[in-house]
């Protein structure tokens, strides 16, 4: 092949590479950007890089909460409380509805947490019902299908079931705040069998929220969705995931006052960094209770979830739904 030739067929290719790489440029989606990531230790460089930023996916819901990352499908199930609807959201479609559990009662809130336990069952936690129940249907074609799971303690109905997370012995961890009626159940959290028998954890706090497990299930981190005592507790969990030995893990009592929102949803990442949504934005945390970071994001922020590669946090804030890339 003469040189003219050689020369003639690297431009081809150069020039089909650089149409490539435009294409996937305008393929790419690009999102509106707020706020800023506040960085109290450089251990949070190792956590989110210095130019991250913090994206918006979706807006205008009522009250976004609950999300969930389910692997197989890449996408993101996250819940609108007061407009009792669930939504997915995945890179190719963004938004669009996964269920809608609209109630008889229109002014109730709905759908709050949801997990997805080993049998690759979607759970559902109703705040506004005081009990969780269990989809019928698989995960990829959700119906409104539901058996109960658990909805009371000792014959009285749970007051607004909140939020939870799963041992791998198979119990679910539940949180369940203040009564609305003087009547109901003290706040309190739960631990409740496969079978669904119910036994209390802690009532010690004042307005259980968040709960999440560290990676090797050693610890449980339990917010307080309390303005005026707005903390998180850690406690020790045995080989049985038995729960005892809760303690003060970090305060954030200080920022509550001026800031929107209080301690809430939180998710461990397989580090043992703790994402969690408290006053003012999502606070960083590592395993010793020193504040790394904060996103701070201008929104009441309600709950957090990882990808499947720990890539990426999703945050549900109000009327939002955000993103934050991570270093893996």
């Amino acid at each position: 092949m003469s040189s003219i030739n050689k020369v003639l067929k690297l431009l081809l290719v150069l020039i089909l590479f650089s149409s490539c790489g435009k294409q996937q440029k305008a393929n790419q989606k690009t999102y509106q950007t707020v706020g800023k990531i506040e960085r109290l230790d450089k251990q949070l460089d190792d956590i989110i890089s210095p130019n991250a930023v913090i994206e918006v996916l979706s807006t205008g819901h009522k009250w976004s909460e609950g999300p969930i990352w389910i692997k197989e499908s890449q996408k993101l199930v996250y819940t609108d409380v007061g407009h009792q609807k669930l939504y997915q959201w995945t890179e190719k479609d963004s938004v669009t509805l996964y269920l809608d559990m609209k109630d008889k009662d229109p002014n109730r809130p709905g759908p709050s947490a949801l997990l997805v336990d080993k049998n690759n069952t979607l759970v559902i936690l109703q705040y506004g019902h005081g009990q969780a129940v269990k989809m019928n249907s698989p995960l990829d074609k959700p119906k409104n299908d539901f058996r109960l799971f658990v909805d009371n303690y000792n014959g009285v109905r749970f007051n607004n079931t909140n939020d939870a997370a799963f041992h791998s012995k198979g119990n679910m961890i539940m949180s369940d705040p203040p009564p609305v009626n003087e009547d109901g159940l003290k706040a309190a959290v739960y631990s409740i069998s496969p079978k669904g028998n119910v036994k209390i954890v802690t009532d010690t706090l004042s307005s259980p929220n968040g709960i999440a497990f560290s990676p090797d299930e050693k610890i449980v981190y339990i917010a307080n969705a309390d303005w005026k005592h707005a903390i998180w507790i850690a406690a020790d969990v045995d080989k049985d995931g038995n729960i005892t030995n809760g303690r003060h893990f970090f305060d954030a009592t200080g920022n509550a006052p001026k800031e929107k929102g209080h301690p809430d949803g939180l998710k461990v990442n397989k580090k043992g960094i703790i994402f969690a949504t408290g006053p003012g934005g999502v606070y960083i945390l590592n395993p010793d209770g020193k504040h790394l970071g904060t996103i701070l994001n201008n929104e009441f922020n309600t709950n957090c979830v990882l990808d499947d590669t720990e890539e990426t946090l999703y945050i549900t804030s109000g009327p939002k739904l955000m993103r934050v890339k991570l270093k893996p």
